[in-house]
């Protein structure tokens, strides 16, 4: 059985790859599908946040650009993460903050700012259990974000440079520099649960 469980029927002939215009002057650093909706969201190194709705007919993908917005500077974004009920994006990147924008908006300028860290912010999550924003950064941190409020809810220090988050209802994976993968209980205040990796 494939990895997953999944298969696929497919012959490599058969696959087709599709380009999505308007894709940015520089490499994708994340995409992210929107959870109750054919929206798709990238970030760029271009500082670009671009959103695309995505229609598929007999076969055919079509992806129609709907909206684009840039960080401050242009300054690369690196990840992103959709709220529940898809009407809000949230991102991150080398400008330290953290961004929110409510989609069928069109800002006059970057999104609006949530919150900051002292280095780029590589990875970002939503917190469905209670709607707080958690944000990785470069700075060994984790903070958590109320988008009403400019300053943490709360911090965690890490043992290096946060890679990547997930989140999946109330546990949050954190992936670190040091080859470090720590568990987080969210179902409340955020605590460890477990930690792997080196010690």
């Amino acid at each position: 059985m494939p990895f997953g469980g999944y298969s696929s029927t497919a012959t490599p002939a058969a696959r087709v790859d599709y380009s999505v215009p308007q894709a940015g002057g520089d490499g994708i650093s994340s995409v992210a599908w929107s959870p109750n909706a054919n929206i798709l969201v990238s970030t760029n190194w271009d500082g670009g946040v671009r959103c695309w709705e995505v229609q598929e007919q007999a076969g055919q993908v079509q992806a129609v650009p709907k909206a684009q917005v840039n960080h401050e500077n242009n300054s690369p974004v690196l990840c992103s993460t959709f709220s529940p009920d898809g009407s809000t994006v949230f991102t991150a990147g080398a400008d330290k903050a953290v961004r929110m924008w409510k989609l069928g908006q069109q800002p006059t300028g970057p999104p609006q700012q949530i919150g900051a860290h002292t280095q780029p912010i590589k990875s970002i999550g939503f917190l469905p259990n209670s709607n707080i924003i958690v944000s990785g950064g470069w700075d060994n941190k984790l903070n958590f974000w109320d988008a009403r409020s400019p300053n943490p809810v709360a911090s965690i220090d890490l043992p290096d440079k946060c890679y990547d988050i997930d989140v999946k209802n109330s546990v949050m994976a954190v992936a670190t520099g040091g080859r470090h993968l720590l568990i987080y209980d969210v179902s409340g205040t955020p605590r460890e649960h477990m930690r792997m990796g080196q010690q």
